[in-house]
């Protein structure tokens, strides 16, 4: 290609290069881009910067959770993940260090312009013009400070077909993979999904929960809806999905379809995508980070539940999950029963390159001492009174090539640790009364609820597989350390449990929050889990009321703002009981100081406020509504 390059400089008439390559050479050449490097580049100012984030919000929102899942794939090899706006603007990087310095030599960073007009043929700048996905790699750039690059890049389109912007992956030109313009195009579908999700939200003010089950048929293809927000045609599996029958879906706005009660009753579309828009308004600051996103198939098992939840403490927990993931050293996960060990060790597997091998998890302290060696190393025909004619494979040799799991490592005995140790080390496994070892590529991912450097100190667990195992940990934070998850895992509970006993989802008043919220969890998500599902199967109507709640948690409710880990700066109240003896005029008064005081508190932001003042979310947008409280 450095030879096709020089002969299109030099002024020669044909050159091997792909035509949209071509193309952009020529582009180039017209805009008089100078072909060794660029001399006037287009960076924008922070404050300038900050106001095309605000104008491409929802692309920003759409992207944020995508770029790093995208990521994940690349970490360590040098690259870079970016979006652009329409403009050709570099909004958002993500990569490793050595590579980004590399990067900003010339100005591949937030705030810089890559349209053709300035940077010549280039991947952002020819995808957004020929407005399809494609690589330029090396000399296939036209301006030659650009010749160390390769990249790989797509467009983003709305549900209208709109041009967006564009995503794109950087990287060394040595370095040049086929396999990245797919992961660009996988990234590129996620990221217009989210769009197509923020689309109904802001369009049709379809409640979170709604907004999950319509985008899940949307990419299926089970539901289709039209620019009005009419429901024109629905599958059999999509109307077995919402519970309705066929009439009672077809035609209806689709907001109405996914929420619990409809949002309008007759008039006019005009009318209706007006009520819808003010549910926008309201949601649109709050739901910054709840923009759920598709990950691929190869990332998410088909079955089985991964971490849930988008506190702080869960985003920290899954950051450092993603780190571990790239790598093939052994992890050892620490955390209080029922905090979701196997789910993080599952996440770990499933984000690794070992995803497509098996995971095989063994529960150390279900087994007696007497059984735990030959259902970890295995056994030969023969070995033992009882043992299966012909054998039988241990654990280990199961997990061949993927990842064995540990759970409650603390528990085994010394004599089962030595066998442990000796496997770590020697990375080869002999069958219980076998002669040969067979050579083991095992992931060993060990989970415990115990002090592990404690029962070192006690000399009841070894040094040296202490250290073996812990290469690399990962701290688990219990319930009431991440207590806003508590508004993810409930609906998400519920859902589950409804599906398995054959009901519809259930409603939930926001005074269950309260109550759930102010309880401590020494069992943690597992007695959450639990307590929805007797909730669930006790349940006589459609919606959970405190009534619904164990004895124990129907006592709890929020009396102090302190419980739930969060303080409320002086003179914050909670919204007075609608049972008070207050005139209704000074009740209204009252209500709308808390909201507010507790709004400046949260600088604005509505699903911690709901919080401190224990009421749902909803329940606040009606709230200030009806006192026109705006933000």
């Amino acid at each position: 290609m450095e030879n096709a390059w020089q002969a299109f400089i030099s002024g020669r008439e044909h050159v091997p290069a792909e035509v949209h390559i071509s193309r952009s050479w020529q582009r180039s050449r017209d805009f008089r881009v100078s072909h060794e490097k660029v001399s006037t580049n287009d960076l924008l100012p922070a404050n300038l910067l900050q106001e095309r984030y605000a104008q491409n919000e929802d692309l920003v929102r759409a992207s944020k959770n995508v770029l790093p899942l995208m990521f994940n794939f690349l970490q360590g090899q040098n690259y870079l993940v970016l979006l652009s706006d329409d403009s050709g603007y570099v909004l958002e990087t993500l990569g490793d260090p050595p590579f980004l310095t590399k990067a900003q030599t010339v100005h591949l960073s937030p705030g810089a312009n890559w349209r053709e007009e300035v940077k010549g043929t280039n991947a952002i700048g020819t995808a957004l013009t020929e407005n399809i996905p494609l690589k330029v790699l090396g000399s296939e750039h036209y301006v030659r400070e650009n010749h160390f690059l390769a990249c790989w890049a797509a467009p983003i389109h709305d549900s209208q077909g709109k041009q967006l912007g564009v995503l794109d992956i950087s990287g060394v030109a040595s370095k040049a993979e086929e396999r990245l313009l797919d992961i660009v195009i996988m990234g590129t579908r996620m990221i217009e999904y989210n769009l197509r999700l923020l689309e109904l939200e802001h369009s049709y003010g379809i409640y979170r929960e709604g907004l999950k089950l319509a985008g899940s048929l949307l990419i299926q293809g089970d539901i289709k809806i039209d620019s009005h927000g009419l429901i024109t045609a629905i599958t059999p599996a999509g109307i077995n999905s919402i519970g309705r029958r066929r009439e009672e879906i077809l035609g209806r706005f689709v907001g109405e379809v996914f929420q619990s009660k409809p949002l309008h009753k007759g008039g006019s579309h005009t009318e209706v995508s007006a009520n819808f828009m003010d549910f926008g308004q309201f949601s649109r600051s709050s739901l910054m980070s709840d923009v759920p996103v598709f990950p691929s198939p190869s990332v998410v098992p088909s079955s089985g539940t991964l971490w849930i939840g988008n506190s702080e403490a869960s985003r920290k927990v899954l950051q450092r999950a993603a780190k571990v993931a790239s790598t093939h050293s052994s992890v050892l996960i620490q955390g209080e029963s029922g905090t979701g060990k196997e789910i993080i060790a599952r996440h770990i597997h499933l984000l690794g390159p070992r995803r497509d091998k098996p995971f095989v998890p063994l529960n150390c302290a279900a087994l007696p001492d007497s059984l735990m060696e030959s259902e970890l190393f295995g056994y030969v025909d023969g070995a033992f009174t009882g043992a299966k004619r012909g054998g039988q494979p241990g654990k280990f040799e199961i997990a061949q090539g993927g990842t064995i799991f540990l759970d409650e490592i603390g528990d085994i005995s010394p004599n089962v640790q030595a066998a442990l140790l000796r496997v770590l080390q020697e990375k080869e496994v002999y069958r219980i009364g076998a002669t040969k070892a067979q050579n083991l590529d095992v992931r060993v991912i060990a989970a415990t609820n115990k002090d592990l450097a404690a029962l070192v100190a006690e000399g009841k667990f070894r040094l040296d597989l202490y250290y073996r195992l812990k290469v690399v940990t990962v701290e688990l934070p219990p319930l009431r350390e991440r207590t806003d998850d508590i508004f993810d895992l409930i609906p998400h509970f519920i859902e589950k449990c409804s599906a398995a006993l054959g009901k519809p989802p259930l409603q939930v008043v926001p005074e269950v929050y309260s109550c759930l919220l102010s309880y401590s969890w020494p069992g943690n998500v597992r007695e959450l889990e639990n307590c929805i599902e007797g909730m669930v199967a006790l349940a006589d109507g459609p919606v959970l009321n405190v009534s619904d709640l164990p004895p124990e948690l129907s006592r709890k409710k929020i009396q102090d703002p302190k419980l739930l880990g969060q303080e409320m700066t002086a003179g914050a109240q909670w919204i007075p009981d609608a049972k008070s003896e207050s005139s209704p005029g000074l009740l209204q008064e009252q209500t709308r100081e808390a909201i507010i005081k507790t709004l400046n508190r949260t600088g604005g932001k509505i699903a911690p406020a709901a919080r401190l003042l224990g009421i749902g979310r909803n329940t606040l947008y009606r709230k200030m509504k009806e006192l026109n409280i705006t933000l």
